[in-house]
């Protein structure tokens, strides 16, 4: 129960802060898109009033914060002057995808560095290529290696699509859509997961040569039982809770991960949304992503925190 009540807590604190927050940006996000109309024109006057009635500044400041939070509750975050709709509709377009290329990422790189990270941590001996080709790979910026294999793989040897979800013209239901949805993915996902695989693969890796040199694995050994127990009860066991806490922090940063990867092979996710807002100073559209991606986090850590204390309570 204080678990949750402290989470809600953080929740209440997040939604203070996205209310003041562009709110003390000089001149207020008002009188920046009253620029934008006269200046660029990129707003039309129906949308900016659509701006000005979310934020009435006319009102006292607490009778606008709970105006503002009422929208929160209502899962109404305004309405983005670029897209021309509203901003909770926007995301929840591209939410699915992001979701689905960074928890596919995870969940392989996950799979391949666990595994081979816990193999190479029972070993007496360490690959010292390895470890240097895996930390080589980790100091590559993604978007770098997101490039390269955009132009290799994509462009010069047009094995994969370079850009998108989907073909253009293919929608859910047609024959073939689900097909074409996995030839666009495969390459931000080999992306994502190769530059996901380096740090699971050493933090296994550290973890279980750590737990394998203390006493209680030193006296079973001692006492003749057999390795896969050893590896099992006595190793793989201890380890979980480190696991999780890196995996914890893997799920948390799911969204911000894959911003840079969909802003290069132009995937229809929140980063791309992200960068759009950005360009545009779409401050709605900017204000409900961070808070739905803030959230999000939120929810993701008090999960692995209930996972994790209910791991430590049964070993």
């Amino acid at each position: 129960m204080k678990t949750l009540v402290k989470y809600l807590i953080y929740m209440f604190i997040i939604v203070i802060l996205s209310f003041v927050l562009p709110r003390l940006i000089p001149g207020s996000p008002l009188f920046a898109m009253s620029e934008d109309i006269n200046a660029v024109g990129i707003m039309t006057n129906e949308a900016f009033k659509a701006f000005q009635e979310y934020y009435a500044p006319e009102l006292p400041f607490l009778e606008q914060f709970w105006k503002y939070f009422k929208s929160i509750i209502n899962l109404d975050f305004g309405y983005s002057f670029y897209y021309k709709m509203p901003v909770n509709k926007l995301i929840k377009e591209r939410i699915g995808w992001t979701f689905l290329l960074s928890f596919l990422s995870i969940l392989i790189s996950s799979i391949i560095g666990i595994f081979f990270g816990i193999r190479s941590g029972l070993k007496d001996r360490e690959s010292k290529f390895m470890i240097g080709v895996l930390l080589s790979v980790q100091a590559i910026p993604t978007f770098l290696i997101a490039a390269i294999f955009q132009i290799v793989i994509a462009y010069k040897l047009r094995l994969l699509p370079p850009t998108g979800a989907y073909s253009p013209g293919m929608y859910i239901g047609q024959h073939g859509y689900f097909k074409d949805v996995l030839r666009h993915i495969l390459l931000p996902l080999l992306v994502l997961t190769i530059s996901g695989v380096p740090s699971i693969y050493i933090f296994a890796k550290n973890s279980t040569a750590n737990v394998k040199k203390e006493q209680f694995v030193k006296m079973a050994r001692y006492l003749n039982i057999k390795n896969r127990d050893i590896y099992y009860k006595y190793i793989f066991k201890n380890i979980i809770p480190e696991l999780l806490g890196r995996l914890n922090i893997q799920f948390v940063l799911a969204i911000t991960g894959s911003i840079f990867v969909e802003v290069v092979f132009s995937y229809p996710g929140l980063g791309q949304l992200l960068r759009n807002a950005i360009s545009y100073r779409d401050y709605p559209l900017l204000q409900g992503i961070l808070l739905v991606s803030c959230i999000y986090g939120l929810i993701v850590n008090l999960i692995f925190e209930l996972v994790i204390l209910n791991n430590i309570k049964r070993y």
